[in-house]
Parts: C-alpha cells; structure tokens; sequence
C-alpha cells in the first residue's frame, strides 16, 4: 500500500534558518540583513535556545586575554539588554577566570529583544514548528518538511543552514557526521526559590549529601562534581553575586549532569527528561530536609528540555581540532574568533572536569569550511554541530561562539543566493570583508 502525504501548503525562501537557538537567531538576522529572503524554523516558542529556553542565561566568552574578541551581532544584543538594564556585562580589564567573564542575562528580555531584532531585520519566524523531513539529493536541499498544528508545510529554500544544535537537518539530508562512544553529560535547568539565607554549616551539609549518594538515595550526578557548597551558600554561578541578587536566577542552572544522554537519539532524550527532573525533585527534596533556610525551597520553573552539551558533530570542508583550538590556529579562511578552555564534562564522580587552557595571547579562529556541510552544494551548518573533533567542540559550543558562527553563516547563505553560486564556491575572503564591514572581529582582518 502506497501511502500520500498531504502538503498543506509551500512557501519559498533565499535562506532557510533551521533553529532558533543562539548561532540560528544571528544566522537570520544577518542573512535578513543582507537582503535574502529569510526563514527561521524555531521547535519551540521563543528565540534563544539555551540562553533562554535552556537555562543558561550566561553566554561566553565574548572576550580573551584582556581583549574583545566578539561582536558582532551578538555584541549588539549583549549592549542592547544591558542598556535597557537587562544584563550585566563583564567589567574590565576582561583578565578574570571563563566563569567570571560571561554576560549575565535576563533570559525572558532576551527572548523579547531577540525577536525584534529578527522582525525588523525582515525574516518570517515559524515557532512550534520543527523539522521533520528533509528533502536532498546529490548534494542539494531542495526543501524541507514542517510539522505545523494544521499537517505538514513545505518550506523551499536556496541555502539552508543547520542550527538545530544535534544536526537533525543535515543527518536528515545524508551528510556525514560524527558521534562519539560516549558523550558529554546534559543539564536540566530550573530556578530555585523561596530560600533564605542563614548561618549553616556547609561541611556537614556535604558529608550529609556524600552518605546519602552512598546509601542509594541520591545520585552523584544530582549536583555535578558533587558540588554542594555552592548550592548550600545560596551563589549563584558566574561572577558569584550575593544571595539576594542572583540566587533564585542562577543557581539552578547546570546544577546536574543527566547522564548518558544523547540528544540525537529520541530514545535516549525521552528517558534523560525523565531522569532530569526526577533528580532535580531528590535535590530540593534534600535541600528541604538539610539546609537551613531552605525549608520551604520549591522549583519555580524549569526548562521543556534537557540542554545537551554534545551530540552529533557534522563534517565540513575543514575540520577544526582540539590541537589546532589549544594552540589558536587562525586559518586564512577563519570568519570569527572562538574562546573558551577545552571543557569536557564527563560522568564520572572524581573527574566531572577536564579543562585545558589556552596559553596568553591564542585565539584560535572558526574556519568558514568547518560550517559548510561536505558535498553539498548548499547546506551549512552553525553552533555546536560545526566540523571538528570532541575535544575542540567542547570549546567552540558555548554561546557567544555560536552566535559568532551563525552571523557569518547566515551572511555566506544570503551572499551565496545574491551571487547565484553554491555556498562551497563562495569567495571567502569576500565574505570575511563584508563580516568585518558588518562589526564582525575577523581573523587577520579585524585588530584585537
């Protein structure tokens, strides 16, 4: 029996955005910008992904070594809020640790400001309204299927670019990717409140969570690194503001580690929401039973998904490795900077963490062939899935990286339909021009 899909209805665009997240929301702001007939396809209700649906309202590092290092679009969001007192951003001289040096923010003024900027730059937001089919052959997207509330929609498109954040797109399409053994641990988010601060004694509070992880009743993976000194003191994460500044914000946010997980398998993401929010439940239910001051403690909210920190990495016409990133390598085609130390989470109790540090004054740049999927014609890729190995993606994954990214992804995808040639064949070194011209700090062009 042969069975028909009905099509509810197709619509045609220049560049077709696939994610709303942080690299998919610069990614249509700048090919709207640049003059393409944009679409973005967002699965959930709000811009931002994990800025603000996911919970980390901290993104990092826009700055290295005592210098800025990315602006752009992203900059230009950063300031925005932070003029309308809706974020606070890292005081100079930008020399402190990672964790000091992240843009606090308010992830719902994010969201509103976010969509702004989208609409007025011109592109068609599609919210609730994931992909669920891809349309490709030999190397070439000609549409996509949308699941709406009404059936399926046909969105056509000239350039489509991948910023699901676990690559469905363009594993969709047939393009080659990688996904390693094991994968790094998620997060689920969520904000603590009705908590009090009081004289408590922290050792005892942590010995009390180590005996019950030995007895059964806890998970060392409730409060990752078993880190309970932060929870019990009332920080919040980041600069480490006081109690009554940041607490019911922060402190939840990458509280646990939900391992194994991974986001590419709906199997697996079933069943780590699950156990995410069953772990968040046995912390606040410990938290009410130990800490002073936390009696009546309770979960405001909590984030619709689990926040992957890893899944499917897809391979592009370069390839970016952790060597190369710890040693800021900027390759000539290189189109923004990346900064952060190799952050591998793992799950394991006595090494959740495995950093390295990049030396004073290394950089390393994100090439454009590492965001362009290997034999197509016209998929690209930005954020977390871009070409590389475990080790470098652990670093170019956080936020202001993959706003970076999407920027200059989303201004090949509109110069590409503007010059009628395929996003491999486009001229670089004019697009690193035209990304300097737009604010970007570009590699070997912009002065850091």
């Amino acid at each position: 029996m042969v069975e028909t899909v009905k099509i509810q209805k197709t619509e045609a665009f220049d560049v077709v955005i696939c994610g709303g997240g942080t690299a998919g929301f610069c990614a249509a702001v700048a090919a709207a910008r640049s003059g393409a007939k944009t679409a973005v396809l967002e699965k959930w209700g709000m811009l931002g992904g994990t800025m603000t649906v996911g919970g980390v309202p901290a993104p990092a590092l826009f700055h290295a070594h005592g210098k800025q290092i990315i602006a752009g679009i992203a900059w230009e969001l950063m300031t925005n809020l932070a003029d309308h007192g809706f974020a606070q951003l890292p005081p100079p001289p930008y020399t402190a640790t990672h964790s000091q040096l992240a843009v606090e923010v308010n992830p719902f003024q994010a969201a509103v400001f976010m969509d702004d900027m989208v609409q007025k730059a011109g592109a068609k937001i599609f919210f609730h309204q994931p992909v669920a089919y891809v349309l490709a052959e030999n190397g070439h997207v000609s549409a996509v299927l949308v699941a709406t509330g009404n059936g399926l929609v046909r969105i056509e498109g000239r350039v489509f670019v991948d910023c699901t954040g676990d690559g469905n797109v363009a594993a969709m399409a047939g393009a080659e990717y990688e996904l390693s053994d094991e994968l790094q641990p998620a997060s689920l988010n969520s904000v603590i409140v009705n908590c009090s601060p009081c004289p408590k004694d922290s050792e005892a509070i942590h010995q009390d969570f180590l005996r019950r992880v030995e007895a059964g009743e806890m998970s060392s993976h409730d409060i990752w690194g078993c880190n309970t000194y932060g929870v019990s003191r009332g920080y919040g994460r980041g600069r480490s503001a006081n109690f009554s500044e940041s607490y019911a914000q922060n402190v939840g946010s990458n509280l646990n580690h939900v391992y194994p997980f991974n986001g590419a398998d709906d199997e697996s993401r079933t069943q780590g929401e699950i156990e995410g929010r069953k772990s968040i439940a046995r912390v606040i239910h410990w938290l009410n039973q130990v800490v002073p001051g936390y009696e009546h403690a309770y979960v405001a909210a909590c984030s619709p998904q689990v926040a992957a920190r890893e899944s499917r990495r897809i391979l592009g016409n370069a390839y970016i490795t952790g060597e190369d990133y710890v040693r800021g390598v900027c390759p000539p085609d290189s189109v923004c900077y990346s900064f952060y130390p190799i952050d591998v989470h793992r799950g394991t109790e006595d090494a959740p963490l495995d950093n390295e540090f990049l030396e004073q004054g290394r950089v390393p740049g994100i090439p454009y062939g590492a965001l362009v999927a290997k034999g197509f014609d016209n998929l690209m890729m930005a954020g977390r899935i871009a070409s590389g190995d475990r080790r470098a993606q652990s670093a170019f994954r956080v936020q202001a990286s993959c706003m970076a990214m999407g920027e200059a992804a989303g201004t090949a995808a509109a110069m590409a339909c503007q010059a009628g040639v395929a996003v491999d064949a486009l001229d670089v070194q004019s697009l690193r021009q035209r990304l300097a011209q737009n604010g970007v700090l570009v590699p070997g062009i912009s002065q850091i």
